[in-house]
């Protein structure tokens, strides 16, 4: 008897577990999916973030004097063609 349409996802005896199924393995997929949105944007975020840490840094070294302004306006020139 045919039982189950193409790979058990068809209507039948069993097509309802295999319907269950494939929207449990959909769903973890999906959860996999934006899992991996969520690290690249928290990755992406944290760069930009130290990035303007290390220019905060820069502008508190020139501030105290601990450097000359030649040595900060040329940092903060490489620093910004890096970004």
């Amino acid at each position: 008897m045919f039982c189950g349409g193409f790979g058990g996802y068809g209507i039948g005896s069993s097509g309802t577990i295999g319907f269950g199924w494939m929207l449990l393995s959909m769903g973890f997929r999906l959860i996999i999916f934006i899992g991996i949105i969520v690290l690249i944007f928290k990755l992406f975020k944290s760069y930009s973030n130290k990035s303007s840490d290390v220019i905060r840094i820069l502008d508190e070294k020139f501030v105290n004097g601990e450097i000359s302004e030649e040595e900060y306006l040329k940092r903060r020139t490489i620093l910004s063609q890096k970004n």
